[in-house]
C-alpha cells in the first residue's frame, strides 16, 4: 500500500519551503522577490491598460448613442410638426432622409470612409445605418472602432471593436 500525501499537506510543505527561502539570511530570496515584483507590476499595468480601453469603448458607444438619439428626436419633432399642419403621415416619415441625417449627425460626409475623434484616441469606420420601422421609427448603426494599444510611448497594435447602437422612438 503506497502512501499519498493530501493536497493540503503538499501546499503546507510548499509554503514551509517558501518561508524558509524568504527568511534565509543568505540572500536567496532576492531573485524571487525581484521576479515576483516585476510580474505583479506587469500584470497591474496590463489590467490598467485594459480597463482604460474598455472605458474608452463605453464612452465612444455612449457618444454615438447620444448622437443617434438627437437625430431621431429632431426628426420626430420635424415630422410631427408637419403632421400637425395637415401633411400626410406616411409622406412625412421618410426613413431614407432619417438615415442621411444620421450620417451627418455622426460626423460623416458623403465620401468619408472613417473619422478620427478629436481627442485622437480612436478611429470610427463608416457605419452601416439601418432604418427601423414598426410601432415607431429609429436607427441602428453598426460600425467598428479602432483603438491603438500603446505602452511606454510605443504603439503595438490596434484593438478593433465591433459595436452596434440602436435608437428608437416608439409611438404612444
Amino acid at each position: 500500500m503506497a502512501f499519498h500525501k493530501s493536497i493540503g499537506s503538499e501546499v503546507a510543505d510548499m509554503l514551509k519551503r517558501t518561508k524558509q527561502v524568504v527568511s534565509s539570511k543568505k540572500g536567496e530570496a532576492y531573485i524571487y522577490v525581484c521576479v515576483l515584483v516585476l510580474f505583479i507590476s506587469m500584470l497591474v499595468s496590463v489590467i490598467i491598460m485594459y480597463m482604460g480601453l474598455m472605458a474608452q469603448v463605453q464612452i465612444q458607444k455612449r457618444d454615438v448613442k447620444n448622437k443617434l438619439d438627437s437625430c431621431v428626436a429632431e426628426y420626430a419633432t420635424e415630422a410631427f410638426d408637419s403632421i400637425k399642419q395637415g401633411d400626410n403621415y406616411e409622406f412625412m416619415l421618410d426613413l431614407e432622409k432619417l438615415k442621411e441625417n444620421a450620417y451627418t449627425h455622426l460626423g460623416f460626409s458623403a465620401h468619408d470612409a472613417s473619422i478620427t475623434y478629436d481627442n485622437g484616441n480612436c478611429t470610427m469606420s463608416r457605419p452601416i445605418v439601418t432604418a427601423l420601422s414598426g410601432n415607431g421609427f429609429g436607427l441602428t448603426a453598426t460600425y467598428t472602432v479602432s483603438f491603438p494599444i500603446s505602452w511606454g510611448g510605443k504603439t503595438f497594435a490596434d484593438l478593433q471593436v465591433p459595436i452596434t447602437v440602436t435608437s428608437y422612438y416608439k409611438f404612444k
